[in-house]
């Protein structure tokens, strides 16, 4: 469920940025020209580390798109989406060699996507979603539209890019109302039991569905590109002390020198001060 921000400004990948130009198309708006006047320009040739003020985008939409938004806007987001849209990030949740792996990276480093977003996978298969949103835009429909709809759809379509087209989770359960008039369309596009008025919004899978090798997964690729992602993430938010002892790790194990003193002097960190991070967060250096 969304709740007010605080602290640095919100910010999102460019990715998003470009298909919600894409999406407000379909509404009959200059979706490029839209976020141009608002001082995102998607027409330019975008880097790959390229960042966008969440306001921003925001902004745009409430210019353009506040009386026509309906419910399907965050499918509509979804459909245009496709893993090139997150570069390295896109390339690691979809070469993941299980449901597992693509969710607990998805929870790892979900700022990618948006810096606000907090992603939970808990070992029983839910994967949970919440965001944090300017306090002036708190409450607003289209909150609920764009990021609650639009990130459930969205990963779902990043899951089926790697599983199967027919994949469906067990359940989903939503953080609002259901869409009056627009529940089948919902229906036909998850293709599961739906829930609506949930205190969060939650992917459910299946157990058996968790740990079967995925068709498109690979192991090599899916580190190589975790490694970017981490790399990237550093560079603008600090980083949960368990991804980052395992970034250290990949580092270390092909040179056969991965002692406690070898990691924590990696992480800048004395043995004991990285022993004592790492209980905190229920995790030890034999368990990395």
């Amino acid at each position: 469920m969304s709740k007010a921000a605080e602290g640095p400004p919100v910010t999102s990948y460019i990715g998003n940025a470009l298909v919600i130009a894409k999406a407000l198309d379909t509404y009959g708006v200059d979706g490029a020209a839209a976020l141009a006047e608002v001082g995102v320009d998607v027409n330019a040739a975008p880097t790959f580390d390229t960042r966008v003020p969440v306001d921003l985008i925001h902004e745009a939409i409430i210019r353009h798109a506040q009386d026509g938004l309906d419910p399907l806007f965050g499918l509509q987001f979804a459909r245009f989406i496709n893993p090139i849209n997150y570069h390295a990030f896109g390339v690691m949740l979809t070469s993941s060699t299980s449901l597992r792996a693509f969710c607990q990276r998805l929870e790892r480093y979900s700022a990618y996507i948006n810096t606000s977003d907090l992603v939970e996978f808990a070992d029983n298969g839910e994967l949970g979603y919440k965001v944090a949103v300017p306090a002036r835009l708190v409450g607003q429909p289209f909150e609920v539209l764009l990021h609650e709809s639009a990130w459930a759809a969205t990963m779902l379509k990043l899951i089926r890019s790697v599983s199967s087209p027919g994949f469906a989770p067990a359940q989903v359960r939503f953080a609002f109302s259901a869409p009056e008039g627009y529940t089948d369309e919902f229906a036909a596009y998850f293709r599961c039991p739906l829930v609506y008025d949930s205190s969060q919004t939650v992917l459910c899978f299946a157990e058996q569905d968790l740990d079967q090798p995925l068709p498109g997964g690979n192991a090599q690729l899916a580190r190589h590109s975790e490694k970017l992602v981490f790399d990237y993430l550093k560079t603008f938010c600090e980083m949960e002390i368990v991804n980052a002892a395992r970034m250290a790790l990949f580092e270390l194990l092909p040179r056969g020198d991965f002692s406690l003193s070898s990691l924590s002097g990696a992480l800048d960190l004395g043995e004991e001060e990285l022993g004592n991070r790492l209980k905190v967060k229920g995790m030890s250096y034999q368990q990395l």
